[in-house]
């Protein structure tokens, strides 16, 4: 993803993630032995290129949501976060339902984001070290600072290694992994609805249709802070 439950509000989401999404980075610390100096490094890239996006004030909502699906586009997995959100689901749509089931996860993700990230100014994520997993993954731990004294909010990012370099998967804001979480609760609508696949589209609709009028969705991460 988002999923870009990529971040603080959702997935993703995604997504992409609020932290990577709404801060300049700070000093890096020394390196341990198993660190992965090159995914450090694109973090801190993204987290810049998002930061434009966001505060760039020439753009109106529907520019600011174009750029910030192409920073998804480029720099998250989200076909394997979209099918990793539908857990034991994932060969439940028709062919027309899982196509439009990822247009509407884009969408979801994009517009929860930017709605969320609107609110952001001057937070700082700092980086505070690194993991890699093997030869496909890496870890990056953070810490988001706030310019009004509120207490830091540790972040870690899932990255894939892929086509050379890094895919966003997943990010653990508060102890919670939002595309886990939002696996749950895309999994809990189909089983409440008696494994209805179409009751999930309705469900993403909804979602994207209260971002567009500033109410979003509720998650662990965001009731943990």
């Amino acid at each position: 993803m988002s999923p870009l439950n990529f971040m603080r509000s959702a997935v993703a989401p995604v997504a992409f993630c609020v932290a990577l999404l709404t801060s300049v980075v700070g000093s890096l610390p020394a390196q341990a032995a198993n660190a992965d100096p090159a995914a450090e490094a694109w973090v801190s890239n993204v987290s810049q290129q998002a930061i434009k996006i966001i505060s760039d004030k020439s753009l109106d909502r529907t520019g600011r949501e174009a750029q910030f699906a192409a920073l998804l586009d480029t720099n998250a997995d989200m076909q394997r976060i979209a099918a990793f959100c539908l857990g034991q689901f994932l060969r439940t749509p028709s062919p027309d339902q899982k196509s439009e089931y990822i247009k509407l996860f884009d969408n979801f993700v994009v517009k929860v984001y930017v709605t969320r990230l609107s609110d952001y100014h001057d937070e700082k994520l700092v980086i505070t070290g690194s993991q890699l997993k093997g030869d496909t993954q890496a870890l990056v731990q953070s810490q988001i600072n706030f310019t009004n004294g509120r207490e830091p909010v540790k972040v870690t990012w899932w990255l894939l290694k892929k086509d050379g370099g890094y895919k966003l998967f997943d990010v653990n804001v508060v102890g919670v992994w939002l595309a886990q979480e939002q696996r749950s609760a895309f999994t809990s609508v189909i089983n409440n609805h008696n494994g209805d696949f179409g009751a999930l589209l309705d469900h993403l609709k909804q979602q994207i249709a209260d971002a567009e009028n500033g109410k979003l969705p509720t998650t662990a991460a965001t009731t943990a802070q």
